[in-house]
């Protein structure tokens, strides 16, 4: 099975999370990702108006490997969200509604591409595998409580799946 990820901000990602546009000069108005936005002589700004996630978190830098990429195991957190976020180059992301199921299965994967200056929260038990760079390796942030128990990394059920970035637009 073969997926092309599309992009988070042209997507419906409510069924895994909700997404915070950075970058919009107007703001968010929907109080779920409201956004504040400010600017001065060479600067601009924008922040969110409510906590990244609703617990305190640890910040993580992890480094995924390029597109395309095969999402054979995934994990969940059921005891926290997790936001995720570039360092400087889009990522891919590839994600399963939660399930009843202690996995996730291949025809529920979707993959979206985060742009720097976007930023995804992962519902409760939205089941994950890690970022990975569209054009090469990328480095990304997130954000969870750590230490709320094991964290298992379990196959996807029919899967794998490969998992591709979209051509870019000037190529």
């Amino acid at each position: 099975m073969q997926i092309e990820a599309v992009n988070v901000l042209e997507s419906d990602f409510s069924p895994y999370g909700r997404v915070y546009d950075m970058k919009s000069s107007q703001g968010s108005t929907d109080p779920a990702t409201r956004t504040i936005h400010s600017e001065g002589p060479g600067w601009s700004d924008s922040y969110t108006v409510n906590p990244l996630i609703s617990s305190n978190g640890s910040l993580g830098f992890t480094l995924g490997s390029a597109c395309p990429f095969s999402s054979a195991k995934m994990e969940r957190h059921l005891l926290t969200e997790e936001a995720l976020f570039c360092a400087a180059d889009p990522i891919v992301l590839a994600v399963a509604a939660p399930t009843e199921e202690d996995y996730p299965s291949a025809e529920n994967i979707r993959a979206f591409v985060i742009e720097p200056g976007t930023v995804v929260v992962l519902n409760k038990g939205t089941w994950h595998d890690a970022c990975h760079g569209v054009e090469r390796a990328a480095h990304y942030y997130w954000m969870a409580t750590c230490g709320l128990g094991a964290s298992p990394w379990v196959e996807v059920k029919g899967g794998p799946v490969l998992v591709t970035a979209p051509e870019p637009a000037n190529g």
